[in-house]
């Protein structure tokens, strides 16, 4: 079976194979599907997890259904990126959207030394994060957190390969090859990192990739090299 639809409940909702329906999408499961009980519709976890589910209470008040056969996916390699914050709030929730749609398993939202000092909105964050797992399909919900530093950035994710996009007269030093290790992804905001932040990181093992001649958009960049990173 697969629905076009695919809801999210946090693990927490899921007791025993029975399932509570948050508000959000026990609404769009009355008033948009106007599902009924007996109807079979698809659940993630975000870990791991899809779920057909048989829905055995549905009104106004509560949904609720009992899980019927379970999907378990594999873990997915790491592929963090670590993105500097884009002035324009739109522009950078496309980002994450995008990014989550393309396989990130990890957002960093970094106050990097060009990047805008604005505001995160957690809640907005969280809300495109569940809304493009369900688009896409994808069994785990990632992780996001926000950064004041980009250099604490690179001393907390040492391990596996680091590459940086930057904009470096130099040829980029990065060799794609098939691996699943960890990935840090390294994109700046407008203006991009500065010298300083793409010489530390270098020193950090990171690897510069360069994506031909044009100058990109920030949110362009994360997509190519995640692109890129699931090619290989």
């Amino acid at each position: 079976m697969k629905e076009h639809f695919l809801f999210y409940v946090p693990p927490d909702e899921i007791l025993d194979q029975k399932i509570s329906f948050p508000e959000e999408e026990a609404n769009h499961i009355v008033k948009v599907l106007r599902k009924r009980p007996g109807d079979v519709i698809q659940v993630t976890d975000g870990v791991g997890n899809i779920m057909d589910v048989r829905l055995i209470e549905v009104d106004k008040n509560r949904v609720a259904g009992e899980v019927v056969k379970n999907y378990t996916s594999l873990a997915e390699p790491d592929r963090i990126l670590a993105i500097g914050v884009i002035r324009q709030r739109e522009r950078l929730e496309f980002a994450v959207e995008k990014a989550v749609e393309l396989g990130v398993t990890r957002i960093v939202l970094v106050h990097s030394e060009y990047a805008e000092k604005m505001q995160i909105k957690a809640k907005r964050i969280n809300k495109i994060i569940i809304s493009a797992i369900k688009q896409s399909r994808r069994p785990w919900l990632p992780a996001w957190e926000e950064r004041d530093s980009f250099y604490d950035v690179l001393a907390d994710y040492k391990d596996g390969r680091k590459v940086i996009m930057a904009h470096s007269q130099e040829e980029g030093t990065y060799d794609w090859k098939p691996d699943d290790s960890p990935m840090l992804l390294l994109v700046g905001p407008e203006g991009g990192f500065s010298e300083k932040e793409v010489e530390h990181a270098v020193v950090s093992g990171a690897k510069i990739v360069r994506l031909g001649q044009k100058r990109l958009r920030t949110e362009t960049a994360a997509c190519a090299l995640l692109t890129l990173a699931n090619l290989m």
